[in-house]
C-alpha cells in the first residue's frame, strides 16, 4: 500500500522552449478521445437557445446529469453579445441512449459513446448506456469554448465526429480519510473533480491505525473513541456514507470502501483492545499493530462490522488491505503462538492464510468480492481467483499476479503524495511531477494475461494533505493517469498534453476546483453569484 516509514476553455500553445502559454481557440479534450476528426468551421452556441432532447429522460441520474451539464458546467459565463440568427449556431444536443437503465453501477459497464456536431443545427450524442452517455456529456461540454475577447461561446473546428470508450475499464483515484477527515461536501466536490477527467472508481482508504472515523450502528464506539477530533465528531454516520454513494452514482463513479486489516489496526483497538495483538517490539510505531486472527471476538467484530457496511456500498468489491503486516509481531505475541501449536498451524504465513480464509467467508456471504493490496500475494497467502490485487510497490509484480491468474490494477507509478515519484529524475517546478505521471505507459507492466490487467489508481496519501490544500496536491496532476488510462496508448506526446492540460486545469478551475496552473497563462474565473 505505502512505504512504512512514515475556457471556459483556454486553449494554449507551447511557446519555444519556454514554459509561457498563450490562448488560442481549438480543440483542448482531456482525456483525449479514442477517434476524432474535425472542419474548418466555428460555430456559435448560447444558453438562451440551447437545449437538450428528450429532457426528462427515463434515467434520473441522466436527468441530473444533463441539468448540470446544461445549467452550470457548460455556461458559467454571463454572455455579453449574442449570434445574429442568420449565423450558424448549435441550437440542441439530442441523446440516442440505448439502455437508459441506471440501476446498476458496476465493474465493466459500457462506457463508450459517440458525438457529431455539425455546422450548426442539432448535435447528437449516442451511447448505449446512462454511463457512456454521462462521458459524453462531459466531452460535449468541453467543445464549448468561452471566448472572452467577445463574450460569447462558440465551438471550434466543426463539424466534429468523436467515438470514444476507455482503454481500461478500472480508472480510480483513492482518498485517504484516515489520516485527515474530508467533510463529505469536500468528498463529493472531489468526487465532481474526478468526472471531468473521467475516473469511474473512488478508492476511500477509510480507516487506518490514525483513526476510525467511520460511525457503525453495530459498533458505534469504534468511531467514538478513535476518531481524529478526540470527540468523535470528525466521523461519517451512514447516512453520510449513502450520500457518498449516491452522489458518486450520479457522475458514474463507483465507490469501493477500503478497511485495512489485519495491519494497520492500531484504531480498531482503541474500542476493543483485546481484539489487536500488542507487541512492544513493535508499539512504538502504530502501524504496526495488526488484529489478533485467534480471538474469536475479532471474527465476530468482523462480520458484524463488514455486514453492515456492504448494506451502504452496493458496489461488488470490497478493499480489505492487507498490506505492510508485520508477521514477527504475532510471533512476540505468547498467546497468539500457544493458539497456533494447538491449532495446528505451522508457520505465521499459515496463520495469516488463516484469517483471510475467515475474511474471504465474511465478504463471500455478503456477496462481496475481495480487493487486496501486493502484500497479500507476496507473502504466498491463497486467494480467491476473483480477488484484485492492487500493486504499490514495483509495477514488474503485475506480471506474476497475472501469471497467477489473478486480476491487478497498478497505483505504484501514480502516488500523488511523492517528491519524486520516478527516482532518481527530479523537477526544478514540483507540479511537473504530472510529467512523470503522464510518462508511465500501464502496459509495460505485463507482456501477456492482459484480460487480467484492468487498470489503475491515483493515490493521495493524506499525512499533509486536507480539505485546505487537497486540490491544488491532486490536480491537475492526477489528470495525468486519467488520460493514461483512458485514452489510446499512442497519446503519449507531453508537448501536446500541455497544450491541453492548460486548458484543462483552467476549465476545472473555472468550475471551482483549486487545481493549480502547470505553465504561465490567462484563466479568467467566472464571478462569484
Amino acid at each position: 500500500m505505502r512505504r512504512m516509514t512514515s475556457l471556459f476553455f483556454v486553449v494554449v500553445a507551447v511557446v519555444a522552449t519556454a514554459t509561457c502559454v498563450s490562448a488560442s481557440p481549438g480543440l483542448t479534450l482531456w482525456p483525449e478521445p479514442q477517434n476524432v476528426n474535425v472542419g474548418l468551421t466555428t460555430v456559435s452556441i448560447s444558453p438562451k437557445t440551447f437545449d437538450v432532447t428528450p429532457y426528462p429522460s427515463a434515467s434520473s441520474v441522466l436527468n441530473q446529469a444533463i441539468a448540470q451539464y446544461v445549467n452550470h458546467l457548460m455556461f458559467l459565463f454571463q454572455e455579453q453579445t449574442f449570434p445574429a440568427p442568420s449565423a450558424p449556431a448549435i441550437t440542441s444536443l439530442a441523446m440516442n441512449i440505448k439502455n437508459t437503465d441506471d440501476t446498476n453501477l458496476q465493474f465493466g459497464v459500457d462506457e463508450s459513446y459517440s458525438i457529431t456536431v455539425p455546422s450548426g443545427g442539432q448535435a447528437t450524442l449516442t451511447a448505449n448506456t446512462v454511463w457512456g452517455a454521462i462521458r459524453g456529456l462531459e466531452t460535449f461540454s468541453q467543445l464549448v469554448y468561452w471566448n472572452y475577447t467577445i463574450g460569447a461561446y462558440q465551438i471550434f473546428n466543426t463539424p466534429i465526429n468523436i467515438t470514444d470508450a476507455p482503454r481500461f475499464p478500472w480508472r480510480g483515484l483513492m482518498m485517504d480519510t484516515a489520516r485527515h477527515y474530508f467533510p463529505v461536501d469536500f468528498i463529493l466536490h472531489t468526487i465532481d473533480a474526478m468526472s471531468y477527467s473521467k475516473y469511474n472508481v473512488l478508492h476511500w482508504h477509510a480507516v487506518d491505525a490514525q483513526s476510525f472515523p467511520v460511525m457503525s450502528k453495530s459498533y458505534p464506539q469504534l468511531a467514538q473513541k478513535a476518531d481524529l477530533s478526540g470527540q468523535g465528531v470528525a466521523v461519517y454516520l451512514p447516512s453520510d456514507l449513502e450520500n457518498v454513494v449516491s452522489y458518486a452514482r450520479t457522475k458514474g463513479i463507483r465507490v469501493v470502501i477500503e478497511f485495512d486489516i489485519p495491519g494497520h489496526a492500531y484504531s480498531w483497538g482503541k474500542a476493543f483492545p483485546n481484539i489487536t495483538a500488542y507487541c512492544e517490539y513493535y508499539a512504538a510505531n502504530i502501524n504496526n499493530i495488526p488484529l489478533d486472527p485467534t480471538a474469536p471476538f475479532t471474527y465476530e467484530v468482523l462480520t458484524n462490522f463488514l455486514t453492515e457496511m456492504a448494506g451502504y456500498f452496493p458496489d461488488n468489491y470490497m478493499h480489505t488491505g492487507g498490506d505492510e503486516l508485520l508477521l514477527d509481531c504475532w510471533n512476540r505475541v505468547t498467546s497468539i503462538t500457544n493458539w497456533m501449536k494447538q491449532n495446528n498451524i505451522p508457520n505465521l504465513v499459515a496463520l495469516e492464510q488463516y484469517f483471510e480464509d475467515n475474511l474471504d467467508k465474511i465478504l463471500s456471504t455478503n456477496k462481496k468480492t475481495k480487493m487486496v493490496w501486493e502484500e497479500v500475494f507476496k507473502n504466498g497467502v491463497k486467494i480467491p481467483p476473483n480477488t484484485i490485487v492492487e500493486v504499490w510497490s514495483n509495477a514488474s509484480l503485475a506480471q506474476l499476479i497475472v501469471d497467477a491468474g489473478l486480476p491487478t490494477i497498478i497505483a505504484h507509478p501514480w502516488y500523488l503524495d511523492k517528491q519524486i515519484p520516478d527516482p532518481p529524475s527530479t523537477h526544478y517546478e514540483w507540479v511537473d511531477t504530472w510529467k512523470d505521471f503522464y510518462a508511465f505507459e500501464p502496459t509495460t507492466a505485463i507482456s501477456n494475461n492482459f484480460n487480467l490487467y484492468l487498470g489503475g489508481e491515483a493515490a493521495m496519501w493524506a499525512e499533509q494533505v486536507d480539505q485546505v490544500n487537497f486540490d491544488s496536491r491532486v490536480w491537475p496532476r492526477a489528470c495525468a493517469p486519467a488520460e493514461r488510462l483512458w485514452s489510446a496508448q499512442g497519446v503519449t506526446d507531453v508537448n501536446y498534453a500541455t497544450t491541453r492540460l492548460v486548458a484543462h486545469r483552467c476549465r476545472m478551475a473555472q468550475r471551482g476546483v483549486g487545481a493549480g496552473p502547470i505553465a504561465t497563462d490567462y484563466c479568467p474565473l467566472p464571478q462569484k453569484s
